[in-house]
């Protein structure tokens, strides 16, 4: 407890020593409130990381966090699908794709094993559709039936949750997302 309420206070004085040098170096005093409204969140942040790690909150924050950025790069990719005839086949596989590859990172983030991915598109919306996972139970080295049973019924839980997390993502319904696990 000790050693964390230090390191807390080294993390302290390094960012006050930090925020000091910053806001002297800076060349012209019209950026100053900028600034020091962005160190004082950052001070917010530096402040209230032993509560979070104490609850447990960081890894919900973390969660939350790549929930929303992997939001913000899908509307992104939508955003950026303005194009001709002759492009627009390549294009959509090329989204298709892309999109493929975020959920697959997406559920290698959340520990489970993808072992396909795909992803279908409505032409003319240009929104995904349907969205078709096959993912491991990874079972092999497992020796007991029922520890076999209980890892795959934990998998079946969690795709759940993977599965409603996408379908908000992606604003696609639930029923529209397969998920199958591979046994």
């Amino acid at each position: 407890m000790m050693e964390m309420i230090y390191g807390w206070m080294k993390n302290l004085a390094f960012f006050f020593i930090f925020m000091t040098a910053v806001l002297n170096c800076l060349p012209d005093n019209r950026y100053r409130k900028y600034v020091r409204f962005f160190l004082g969140m950052l001070v917010i942040i530096v402040l209230a990381r032993p509560l979070t790690e104490f609850l447990h909150l960081d890894e919900t924050l973390e969660d939350v966090v790549s929930r929303e950025m992997l939001e913000i790069e899908a509307r992104g990719l939508g955003d950026r699908l303005e194009m001709g005839d002759v492009q627009e086949e390549y294009l959509l596989r090329g989204y298709e794709s892309e999109i493929a590859d975020q959920i697959h990172a997406f559920l290698q983030e959340r520990g489970i094993v993808p072992v396909e991915t795909e992803v279908r598109l409505d032409r003319d919306k240009m929104e995904v559709s349907d969205i078709r996972l096959i993912i491991s139970a990874d079972t092999a080295d497992i020796l007991y039936e029922s520890e076999k049973k209980e890892k795959v019924r934990e998998l079946e839980e969690t795709a759940e949750t993977v599965k409603r997390e996408l379908s908000e993502v992606y604003q696609v319904d639930a029923e529209h997302i397969d998920v199958t696990i591979q046994r």
